[in-house]
């Protein structure tokens, strides 16, 4: 059984094994690097809430996660974006 991590965030857990290890949302495969994300590109709370089937308080939790811990999901971010870069010059 893999092992969960509870953060210092309700809703935030990190799952060995899933998701490499990010940190998500307890219970799915909603990392905080996808919700950080849509907030950077303007989506509202309850705009990412509707278009990933959570509720307000996931995504601020998510959020509240990504705040406090900036640079470990901006480097996230910025890893999938060179994976995308490499993927569309392939």
């Amino acid at each position: 059984m893999a092992s969960v991590v509870k953060t210092d965030h309700p809703h935030i857990v990190r799952v060995e094994g899933l998701c490499g290890g990010e940190p998500v949302i307890d219970g799915l495969r909603v990392t905080v690097r996808h919700v950080a994300t849509l907030f950077r590109q303007g989506e509202s709370i309850h705009e990412i809430a509707e278009l990933l089937w959570l509720t307000e308080a996931q995504i601020v939790h998510a959020l509240s996660y990504f705040f406090d811990h900036r640079a470990e999901i901006e480097a996230l971010i910025a890893q999938e974006e060179a994976a995308h870069g490499q993927f569309r010059q392939s």
